[in-house]
């Protein structure tokens, strides 16, 4: 018999209180199958059978393993796809069809996604940074001239 607030796992085979289960809404009773110990030893056990953490997570997010991940840093070169400087360490992917495009830095990663790689977008981003540089360049260069106040004007 199992008391009332208790419940039996049936890895241990020990009866232990509701607080030593998780919460789960998949089962009827709201409470997980497993207690908290074993439910931890169970999800090892599935990552070691995949060949550890590392690929049991980018296998099941990106559909890549460990290795294929090694394998794309190797080829390019340990550096980031995009500014070929910083260390790749993430892994981008298309987000409408999933597919793995490269590794990328923490920094080119991040922007991609806030510019939701739309290329029209980082396109007319890397006009608006060419546009600025070239002319703070021509306004710093007026200046030296001994030429009057220039403000550059964007046309589209």
């Amino acid at each position: 018999m199992v008391p009332r607030g208790s419940k039996w796992g049936p890895d241990c085979g020990e009866v232990k209180p509701l607080e030593h289960f998780a919460r789960s809404r998949a089962s009827a009773t709201g409470v997980a199958t497993y207690c908290l110990p074993c439910h931890n030893q169970r999800g090892k056990a599935s990552r070691e059978k995949v060949g550890g953490s590392r690929t049991y997570h980018l296998s099941r997010r990106y559909g890549i393993t460990a290795a294929e991940a090694d394998e794309m840093l190797v080829s390019q070169g340990g550096a980031c796809a995009i500014c070929r400087t910083a260390p790749a360490a993430h892994v981008d992917h298309d987000h409408a069809t999933g597919a793995v495009r490269a590794l990328l830095c923490s920094n080119c990663n991040g922007g991609l996604g806030q510019f939701k790689d739309d290329p029209e977008v980082l396109r007319e981003a890397a006009d608006y940074v060419a546009f600025h540089t070239l002319s703070q360049y021509i306004v710093a260069t007026f200046a030296a001239g001994g030429l009057g106040p220039v403000r550059p004007v964007r046309v589209r």
